[in-house]
């Protein structure tokens, strides 16, 4: 926990908008992050696992794969797979 970040800071390390991060989160093409919970307000907290397979998703898109393929990819680089 103590090296997690912001969804702030996630996005400033990743060039992903917030919004963006939430969207592709709810939409299943990155991982969810941690939540902590503070009072009735629970919080993402983002480690360098999730901000690194972030960066690769984005990697992918940049390449101008869609979405659905760049997630695949994302997830094939996770599992130690090797990616086309």
């Amino acid at each position: 926990m103590k090296d997690s970040k912001s969804i702030a800071d996630c996005s400033k390390e990743t060039g992903l908008s917030q919004r963006q991060l939430r969207n592709y989160e709810a939409r299943g093409y990155i991982d969810p992050p941690l939540r902590i919970t503070c009072g009735e307000i629970r919080y993402r907290r983002y480690t360098p696992e999730n901000i690194e397979n972030i960066k690769i998703f984005k990697s992918y898109l940049d390449q101008g794969f869609t979405l659905p393929v760049a997630a695949t990819k994302t997830a094939l680089h996770q599992q130690g797979k090797e990616v086309e």
